[in-house]
């Protein structure tokens, strides 16, 4: 009787995944300014009228219309999300950036610190979608205390799925949430070395000669000069 062909053993159940932050905030700062063009406007005191998740309001001041970017100061804002929404936060980037063959996951990358920051600052874009955001992750959040009993950092892989997917064919809130999270996400992701590795971008590199244009690109410009009678 021929034995048995071996099997992988059955995959050990998920532990609980809370979030631990992986950037700090110069690197999250200077995130922000690239994702969103968030150059500084104003130096007026914004104040953060509405309470999310147990926040109190808060007063901060942006950096001004002339910051320092050789040795820029400390942020004169809070970071925001509560422990459930940076959480959530870190389960949503999972689901739309998850880890694959080389390329890391966007939560490895610390795209969920990035997140927070984004909601946190004082600027116009952000501002704008504080309340689109956070809303969105306190809805998910009380789904899973509702539908699983516990917080969605203890969800399976396939539990998550199953919270999180729906949004991407919902209608209103939760679909202007997931379209909004996922752009900022992929955009954050693919601004990092990492994100440029995935996709074969290499970016400015010195090259010993340059080759010019191939003869198809030559003679595809040929054709068009001749329809100009040039």
């Amino acid at each position: 009787m021929s034995q048995p062909l071996p099997t992988d053993p059955p995959p050990e159940p998920e532990a609980p995944r809370p979030y631990v932050s992986r950037i700090d905030r110069r690197t999250a700062l200077a995130w922000v300014g690239v994702v969103g063009a968030a150059a500084a406007v104003g130096a007026g005191v914004v104040v953060y009228g509405r309470k999310f998740g147990g926040q109190p309001a808060v007063e901060a001041k942006g950096y001004g219309t002339d910051p320092d970017l050789v040795k820029p100061a400390p942020a004169p804002w809070p970071r925001i999300m509560t422990r459930a929404q940076l959480d959530t936060a870190a389960a949503v980037c999972d689901h739309i950036l998850p880890a694959a063959a080389a390329a890391p996951s966007a939560r490895a990358l610390g795209v969920p610190d990035f997140l927070n920051e984004w909601v946190s600052a004082p600027y116009p874009d952000q501002r704008k979608d504080r309340p689109l955001i956070l809303s969105g992750l306190d809805r998910l959040a009380s789904r899973s205390q509702r539908l699983h009993g516990k917080a969605i950092a203890a969800l399976s892989a396939a539990e998550r799925t199953a919270l999180i997917g729906p949004m991407a064919a919902a209608k209103g809130a939760d679909l202007a949430f997931f379209r909004r999270v996922r752009r900022l996400v992929i955009g954050a992701y693919y601004t990092t070395p990492a994100g440029f590795k995935d996709i074969g971008y290499i970016g400015n590199v010195a090259r010993a000669r340059d080759p010019g244009p191939s003869a198809a690109v030559l003679a595809h410009l040929e054709r068009e000069l001749a329809k100009l009678g040039l």
